[in-house]
């Protein structure tokens, strides 16, 4: 079993619940980590028998940019659910912040850990 990590994803969306949030798109954070049976890719050093990283990272891009969610906690269930449906990987957990979401200068940020076969 081995586990990726995807950092500082940024991408921008439309999401909130606020007039303007719906209007404007904003940028979001996004750090992605899964697991899966890396066992045989790294055996072999074949690419083939792997997960494609960048696949799954445009897989997140284009869905959240697609996307029009108001609830970080709606947009990191669907992505996990997606993930686990198109990638063979058997945990995700998403973290997903949202900068420009506090007048204080917080920054905002939602984690959902996501399993096949547990699904909301």
């Amino acid at each position: 079993m081995g586990t990726v990590k995807i950092n500082d994803l940024r991408v921008n969306a439309v999401i909130g619940t606020l007039d303007h949030e719906r209007i404007h798109r904003q940028e979001l954070i996004f750090d992605v980590e899964f697991d899966y049976d890396s066992t045989q890719a790294a055996g072999t050093d074949d690419f083939m028998t792997s997960v494609d990283y960048s696949a799954v990272e445009r897989c997140i891009v284009e869905s959240v940019s697609a996307s029009s969610f108001k609830l970080l906690e709606a947009l990191a269930l669907f992505l996990g659910n997606k993930i686990l449906d198109e990638f063979a990987v058997s945990r995700i957990k998403i973290t997903i912040s949202k900068p420009a979401a506090s007048a204080y200068g917080a920054l905002i940020s939602y984690t959902g850990e996501f399993f096949p076969g547990r699904r909301a």
